[in-house]
């Protein structure tokens, strides 16, 4: 059996790992066939929606969700996997993981448990410049054994950084060791494909193997009889870089779920009870809330409409969010929604299996939030159109 050419994708959250595995996808040869798993960290999968929503034809998506696939989401791996290879008989597979992800473990049980059946080629970690410019970043172990792990070491969003913050960064990835085989630096996630092709060095080991980050509460019952969120379902459709510098870009793909029970929230979250109070804007509405964890996700039947204005306003202005991402039905259309830090992103996406937001906040009332966000609901009537 030929190995499947393997491909990690790394970085901390918000530094543009979906729209760079989205413009790979897109510019991949007409005809062949590649699979993505995603490694969400939240209960809600929002990157799968978002990549099956911009993916070509021959592109098969599943993901693991609720935690990251080096730990948590550990025993869920071998299985999505599995059902890639069989089902999907990939000629190329990119393994996008969470932001808060390790990647030193996986890297080890993609090579051992898969070998004769992967090709584990380059790792390509991506860097936002505004957290390089962080010093509490440079200090988290997450951050920087993703970086110590990559191959390829590339510098995202280099329109939005100063010639001074780009140098820097230059100086400081030179002096890595082992060197890294590509230090580069691009704008809208773009990556050069023949990076993909470029041989690991697998005697790369990460400075803190065994790093302290926030790590979901265990799943209620555990293993695969633990309570999941619902996956998107199956049927779908689905700037510049060089050396610090610049490389060179169709619709309907295909997307399938992981074969984890449905219509579950994660542990120590709770389906959404609709109240009178809401006029009946809960129903069709469910909340998964990871327990212990900073992120809450929720679900919303494809039928309900969101006010475009009141929606876009909440999302932008709730101070307590670091990062959310969301696939909305709004009147004219259906759009995907992207923050980072307080930029805020809106595009249009061919995702049409229903609503979904995945929030992580610092000292946000969860409560509080959802009522919010129950307000942005059309009800039948009000205006707008379905």
């Amino acid at each position: 059996m030929h190995a499947v050419p393997t491909n990690l994708i790394t970085g901390f959250l918000g530094v543009g790992k979906t729209t760079a595995v989205i413009d790979l996808l897109q510019r991949k040869e007409k005809g062949s066939r590649w699979a993505v798993l995603v490694n969400e960290y939240g209960a809600v999968s929002i990157d799968d929606a978002l990549i099956e929503g911009s993916a070509p034809e021959g592109v098969t998506v599943r993901e693991v969700g609720g935690g990251c696939v080096c730990c948590a989401s550990a025993p869920f791996l071998p299985v999505a996997i599995h059902f890639l290879l069989l089902e999907a008989r990939p000629e190329r597979l990119i393994i996008e993981t969470t932001g808060l992800g390790h990647p030193a473990r996986l890297l080890d049980s993609l090579r051992m448990s898969y070998h004769g059946r992967l090709d584990v080629r380059a790792t390509i970690g991506i860097v936002d410049p505004h957290d390089f410019a962080k010093p509490e970043m440079r200090d988290n172990p997450v951050f920087v054994d993703q970086i110590q792990m990559a191959d390829v070491l590339v510098m995202n969003k280099l329109d939005a950084a100063a010639p001074e913050l780009v140098s820097d960064f230059q100086s400081w990835a030179n002096g890595l060791f082992p060197p890294k085989l590509l230090i580069a630096g691009t704008t809208q996630g773009r990556l050069d494909p023949a990076w993909l092709d470029l041989s690991a060095n697998d005697e790369r080991l990460p400075l803190f193997p065994q790093p302290r980050f926030p790590a979901p509460a265990p799943r209620k019952g555990g293993g695969e009889k633990g309570n999941l969120p619902p996956a998107p379902l199956p049927e779908g459709r689905g700037s510049s870089s060089g050396p610090l510098s610049a490389p060179d870009s169709q619709a309907a793909g295909e997307a399938a779920s992981l074969p984890f029970p449905s219509g579950r929230g994660p542990g120590g979250g709770s389906p959404f009870s609709p109240s009178t109070e809401d006029g009946g804007r809960g129903s069709g509405v469910r909340r998964y809330l990871s327990a212990g964890g900073p992120a809450c996700g929720w679900v919303f039947d494809p039928q309900i409409v969101f006010d475009e204005a009141k929606l876009l306003a909440l999302l932008a202005n709730t101070r307590e969010v670091t990062r959310l991402k969301g696939v909305f039905h709004l009147p004219d259309e259906w759009a995907a929604v992207n923050r980072a830090g307080s930029a805020l992103s809106v595009n249009p996406t061919a995702y049409r299996r229903d609503s979904r937001i995945e929030v992580f906040a610092a000292g946000l009332d969860w409560a509080v939030f959802e009522r919010e966000l129950l307000a942005c609901l059309l009800i039948p009537g009000e205006g707008g159109s379905t």
